[in-house]
């Protein structure tokens, strides 16, 4: 069944709880698609953060789900209100084939095909892709967010507890930076919060150098007068 999502006079828009999307509205006229719900916390607080809460709006997409997503998302009937489209996902192993898989979902549903990470492409809407760390090695959110702990000591610190860890255990730890940052949040002053949450408390500093590109990304995306940026998460 595709989702539906209609506009109701000049009202608020209607949700309707359809497969893959959830309950999903369309209010914006610029749309932000996050990998998973944690992403999505995190990129509303930076929304926030940068005054466009009220231009962008956030939807978070399932890990595997983008393909059906894009095009339940494409055929909603308020789909024809949307200016602009971003999305973000994680590199992973290679960002270079994180980005040919955003691509070849967007292919699918009909949508503008941005030729490299940070373009905008295409009219109404234009799509825009984000990969993270920084749209060109592998990675994640949490690759961004470790270089913006400032205090070594303190990142010296985890990484021994780690190193500690897996030579206790005889294990490697494979995704070292959301572990990584998953044990950072535990010296915070509420240890149990998520990243996107922790977002939300002022825990993670959005000015910081290492995340330039993506706030670049989202003003441009935001304000398509603002020049797209193709090195995200690299200073300018």
């Amino acid at each position: 069944m595709a989702s539906r999502c209609v506009s109701n006079g000049g009202t608020a828009p209607v949700k309707s709880p359809v497969a893959p999307l959830g309950p999903v509205e369309i209010a914006n006229p610029v749309q932000l698609l996050i990998e998973g719900n944690d992403g999505r916390n995190w990129f509303r607080a930076l929304a926030k953060h940068q005054s466009l809460e009220t231009v962008v709006q956030v939807h978070n997409y399932g890990v595997h789900e983008l393909r059906r997503f894009l095009k339940a998302f494409a055929n909603m009937p308020a789909f024809s209100q949307v200016a602009r489209i971003g999305i973000v996902r994680d590199a992973e192993e290679s960002a270079t084939g994180a980005f040919a898989s955003v691509q070849g979902a967007l292919r699918r549903a009909g949508l503008p095909i941005p030729p490299r990470v940070g373009a905008i492409e295409g009219g109404r809407p234009a799509v825009s892709v984000l990969v993270l760390p920084d749209g060109s090695n592998p990675g994640m959110l949490e690759s961004a967010l470790r270089e913006t702990i400032g205090d070594r000591r303190i990142r010296a610190c985890i990484d021994g507890f780690l190193q500690c860890a897996e030579k206790a255990e005889k294990f490697e730890i494979r995704r070292r930076e959301k572990a990584f940052i998953h044990a950072f949040l535990a010296t915070r002053p509420q240890p149990h919060v998520s990243v996107g949450v922790a977002a939300q408390k002022g825990y993670w500093d959005f000015e910081h150098p290492a995340l330039q590109g993506v706030r670049s990304f989202l003003s441009a995306l935001a304000r398509p007068e603002a020049e797209p940026t193709a090195e995200i998460g690299r200073p300018m």
